[in-house]
């Protein structure tokens, strides 16, 4: 069968949707709220069509994996509910399905040209059905393909899997051969050069001895090939890394960028390419940087996500430029880096509108952010944020470091009355890590007040002392991020916001302002009680004739709601799941939903989620929080809780924000930081956990 055919148009989406499902089941330990999204999911989103038979195999692998998982939970009926699916799906077993999907990998294919997404999903089926396969089934054989085409799109997660279950059932001098050659990648791969290339030469050594006879010979010399400095540009540029030739590494990288389709792979190609010129010493100046950040950004670094590590790299030209500055060069560089890797881990996805019809599903909806985390986008200069963001201090924060020991803390302050940024660079020490630690997540409410003014102290040591009424809005990073800003920030700051990047913050629509605003609620009043403050509250505020306010007590009257007229403010006051991504559960009154659901809405410009880990930090590099997915489906300015915050607080915080909001007509960002110091001081660590992100 013609993969490539097989693939096309929304189908290609609909496989791709398969292997993020995939991912659940990858998380450890697996949990039934997962399993359940899974079958979930698929009912949701696939029963709409006949799926092509591609799609169908891959869906009846994934279903029934997970019946598997709910057998060992001993759940017999969700297990049989998804064993029925499954052979309704994919008839024949196994054994056909293994055939349709070695299709797939077939030397033929022009993997390249598929998205890494959709090759993982079909060997993770592949190698779930091969160990369930009957006695004709040649093992190695499907094995060695299946090798073959993780190595080839560097899916070294897969590969691993794919040469521990090859090993013991390689068949022949060639199979065996095979699995010596993956053996010494994945040692190169871990960094284990030296062990690598011995027992590459063992494999060379192996390879001589297989005959045209045997079943892998074509793999093999495929293999040898590779070995070789003539292969491949690709080939050159790997075999000049490993030897320390960064200058040579990074040409070869290059040229084998111009001799790719636009792909991830070719991506992957780009960031090697820089990563050499980083690790070479070759980026002397910022104009070499901002030359590196340009091609970076034409070849869409962003889309290689999925195929390799992106943010090592853009560490890695951030801490050049801290270098660069140190030794006495300007410091608008090391901003417009901090900036592009907050833009890296998720800003990117702020402020491009998508046709709604990409949210109809929750499958559907997450491989659109996908798509959205995937797309590069230019840089921004101190310039352009002074200019259009007048009266602001943006302070990033990055931590970096490979041990204990060897953190450091990195903070960019630029400051209202100065175009040019400060860039300070400190070692982290065992008294400044100990009060991250403490300052971090949940267990900043029992942080000790040393620690919290310790890092306020390295946080904000270059925001303007004297200045009146600061605005400021901290660009935190994936470890930072879930912190209590509004009791590190120093007092004087009365407008407290943060975001995933500035160039997020710039794409935002600034928020219109309605003389009486419209609220739409949703609301759990049965089992959390700060759920009725916040009811309450925004019903003595429309009795005062400051608002309209409606309330909704299902996702379909919200639906209506939404279609039928347009708000100004939408809150939602439910509990939430501790998943991140498409994984996590917004326990609406009438069942569970998913941020996918408020996407398919048409949300408000401002969204306030008082649900637990709303607006966490998210797990995996191609992955969003709930309140990341808001601010992609057009919000502007949210609040969400980075933890899970007590309710009844959360509540009175929030009714107090509203009151002084819309009755007293103070913006949100400014009337949630007033709201939180005007708690008493042993309350306000347990309502740090609520944060604005955002346009303030």
């Amino acid at each position: 069968m013609d993969l490539l055919t097989d693939l096309e148009d929304v189908d290609a989406i609909d496989v791709r949707a398969v292997s993020r499902l995939y991912q659940v089941l990858d998380r450890r330990p697996v949990y039934s709220e997962g399993l359940q999204h899974v079958v979930q999911a698929v009912e949701q989103h696939y029963t709409r069509t006949s799926p092509k038979p591609l799609t169908r195999r891959l869906l009846a692998s994934l279903l029934s994996e997970t019946g598997g998982h709910f057998e060992e939970m001993n759940w017999a009926q969700e297990a049989a509910q998804c064993r029925t699916i499954a052979a309704e799906l994919a008839p024949g077993g196994p054994d056909r399905s293994i055939l349709y999907l070695l299709s797939a990998i077939s030397h033929e294919q022009q993997l390249h040209t598929l998205t890494s997404l959709t090759v993982d999903a079909v060997l993770r089926a592949l190698l779930y059905e091969v160990g369930r396969s009957g006695r004709r089934i040649r093992r190695a054989g499907i094995l060695s393909a299946v090798a073959y085409a993780a190595h080839s799109t560097g899916n070294l997660a897969r590969l691993r899997t794919t040469v521990e279950a090859l090993a013991p059932v390689a068949d022949t001098p060639g199979c065996r051969a095979l699995v010596i050659f993956y053996r010494s990648r994945l040692l190169i791969a871990d960094g284990r050069i030296d062990e690598g290339l011995s027992v590459e030469q063992e494999f060379t050594r192996a390879a001589s001895r297989v005959g045209a006879g045997d079943r892998a010979h074509h793999q093999v010399v495929s293999a040898l090939a590779s070995v070789t400095p003539h292969d491949s540009a690709m080939a050159h540029g790997s075999e000049a890394t490993l030897r320390g030739d960064y200058a040579e590494a990074s040409k070869w990288y290059g040229r084998s960028v111009e001799e790719l389709p636009p792909s991830p792979l070719r991506s992957a190609m780009r960031l090697y390419a820089e990563a050499a010129r980083v690790q070479g010493g070759l980026l002397t100046s910022p104009a070499a940087l901002r030359a590196c950040l340009s091609r970076l950004c034409v070849d869409d670094v962003f889309a290689a996500r999925t195929v390799t590590t992106v943010e090592l790299l853009l560490t890695g030209l951030l801490m050049r430029a801290v270098d660069l500055h140190e030794e006495g060069h300007d410091a608008e560089i090391v901003a417009e880096l901090a900036d592009f890797l907050g833009e890296f881990r998720g800003g990117t996805a702020v402020g491009r509108p998508q046709d709604g019809g990409a949210y109809d599903t929750d499958a559907r909806a997450d491989m659109t952010l996908v798509d959205f985390l995937a797309r590069t986008t230019a840089p921004v200069t101190p310039a352009d944020i002074t200019q259009d963001l007048p009266g602001h201090h943006v302070v990033w924060v990055t931590l970096s470091g490979a041990g204990v020991g060897e953190h450091y803390l990195t903070v960019v302050t630029l400051r209202p009355s100065h175009p040019v940024p400060l860039a300070r660079r400190t070692h982290v020490s065992a008294a400044d890590g100990k009060a991250l630690a403490q300052c971090l997540d949940e267990d900043s409410e029992d942080a000790p007040a040393e620690a919290v003014q310790r890092i306020s102290s390295l946080f904000f040591a270059d925001v303007e002392p004297d200045a009146a009424d600061a605005r400021i809005l901290v660009i935190p990073d994936s470890v930072t991020w879930a912190m209590p800003w509004n009791e590190l920030a120093p007092r004087g700051a009365t407008d407290l916001t943060i975001s995933m990047s500035a160039g997020a913050v710039l794409r935002s629509r600034p928020t219109r302002s309605a003389a009486v605003p419209r609220v739409i609620g949703i609301f759990d009043e049965i089992k959390l009680k700060g759920s009725r403050l916040e009811a309450q509250a925004l019903e003595r505020l429309e009795a005062q004739g400051h608002i309209h306010f409606t309330r909704v007590h299902s996702l379909a009257e919200l639906r209506n709601a939404l279609e039928a007229a347009p708000y100004d403010i939408l809150t939602a006051s439910v509990h939430g799941t501790e998943s991140d991504g498409f994984e996590y559960r917004m326990l609406l009154p009438d069942g569970p939903s998913s941020p996918a659901a408020l996407l398919s809405l048409g949300l408000p410009q401002v969204v306030v989620l008082g649900c637990c880990w709303s607006a966490k930090s998210t797990e995996r590099a191609d992955t969003t929080a709930a309140a990341l997915s808001c601010m992609a489906a057009g919000a502007s300015q949210i609040v969400g809780g980075l933890w899970a915050i007590d309710d009844e607080l959360a509540g009175r915080l929030l009714a107090d924000t509203y009151d002084r909001h819309l009755r007293r007509g103070v913006s949100l960002s400014r009337a949630l930081r007033q709201a939180h110091l005007a708690l008493p001081q042993d309350l306000r660590p347990g309502a740090a956990g609520l944060a604005f992100i955002g346009r303030s």
